[in-house]
């Protein structure tokens, strides 16, 4: 198919560009491409062409939860995701009880490996169990371990070697030596953590290189003590930002992305409530109560969002931020941050033609996977 006629977002810039697909992939953009015989044409006058967006955190949405749906689930909601402009996406976990894990980790695996439409699942980001009591957010507090890099050895044999994302606290004991370990084979991030700023550091100088739900579940900036937030204006590495203007005030996303823009992540951290609206719903064993925006436990703790990656982008550009940052931040940033960047992220030759068709006022029109468009 050959999309004619439309602003393409290429290297974090809109241009008019004609782009051409063959076989899922992007094989050539350039201006003034004339049709191939038998090419479908997709005319894209007023119209933005976007790479897929990735949500390197999300629990779920659509009434699947990836810690305790059957695979089925897991792979039904795929098409729920890619309906919302999310093409590739972690499946993130919640802390549960060791046997538990250890069949949740099946489970995703399945969803990851089944043949099937819709968002393409990467990887396992484990968020918990080695995260810190004090910082526990909505963890189940029963179930945190200390780091233990053999019972994660164990969790990935699981997951068929799929886990691609972990997210600990490095002022637990052993945190920095899991680090060191796993740094050539996993991502490493850290979350739900009181740490200060050395011992943030620390920790990337082990092999850290992501931040998880930033300002969240940690310590906030300071000007004695900048912590978590402080490092990651000076150091390399990748931090997650949920801007569905409840987890994160608007004007600390606009100061962010003033800051760091080349560093954030945009992530929805949505439950299965996501899509559905008000009720009562379950995220890792524990009850979450929704009413609008706000998803909380019962006593009041903030939980996960009812938001996508899609929403928040149109969130942070309402907010003031420019367009070319917020869709680079859904886009390319969290494909650099996981290593995928040769494969999506961008509108180039020989990646996924994973597309987004939209109109200049970042309404979704279109979805595609691979070339193939979503039927709504």
């Amino acid at each position: 198919m050959l999309f004619l006629g439309g602003e393409a977002f290429i290297d974090g810039k809109f241009v008019r560009r004609d782009v051409r697909v063959q076989d899922g992939r992007i094989v050539e953009t350039g201006e003034g491409l004339f049709p191939q015989a038998g090419e479908e044409v997709i005319p894209m006058e007023e119209k933005w062409l976007l790479p897929g967006f990735f949500d390197v955190h999300t629990h779920g949405r659509d009434g699947a939860d990836f810690s305790d749906a059957p695979a089925g689930e897991l792979v039904r909601i795929r098409d729920s995701y890619a309906a919302c402009g999310v093409t590739s996406l972690l499946a993130t976990t919640m802390t549960m009880e060791e046997n538990y894990s250890r069949q949740m980790m099946g489970r995703i695996r399945r969803a990851i490996e089944a043949k099937s439409g819709g968002a393409r699942i990467w990887g396992i980001h484990l968020e918990g169990p080695f995260l810190g009591p004090d910082r526990k957010g909505c963890h189940d507090a029963q179930y945190l371990k200390k780091p233990d890099i053999g019972f994660l050895e164990e969790l990935d044999a699981c997951a068929g070697g799929h886990i691609a994302l972990v997210s600990l606290d490095p002022k637990q004991d052993g945190a920095l030596q899991m680090i060191a370990h796993f740094k050539d084979k996993k991502k490493l991030s850290i979350a739900h953590t009181g740490a200060d700023y050395g011992r943030a550091c620390q920790a990337v100088d082990a092999g850290a290189d992501h931040v998880t739900h930033l300002f969240n579940a940690m310590n906030g900036l300071h000007h004695r003590n900048p912590g978590v937030v402080g490092m990651v204006h000076d150091r390399e590495v990748f931090a997650e930002l949920i801007c569905d203007g409840v987890h994160v005030h608007p004007a600390v996303v606009r100061l962010m992305f003033a800051a760091d823009a080349s560093k954030l992540c945009i992530v929805s951290d949505s439950l299965s409530a996501a899509g559905l609206g008000d009720g009562v719903y379950s995220l890792g064993g524990l009850t979450v109560h929704v009413h609008g925006r706000h998803a909380t436990l019962a006593d009041g703790t903030l939980a996960c969002s009812v938001s996508n990656v899609f929403e928040e982008c149109q969130n942070v550009i309402s907010f003031g931020v420019a367009p070319e940052l917020a869709i680079a931040a859904a886009t390319v940033n969290p494909a650099r941050a996981m290593g995928l960047e040769g494969q999506i992220g961008s509108i180039r030759p020989g990646l996924l033609a994973d597309l987004l068709v939209t109109t200049p006022q970042m309404e979704l029109l279109d979805t595609y996977v691979g070339g193939v468009r979503l039927r709504r």
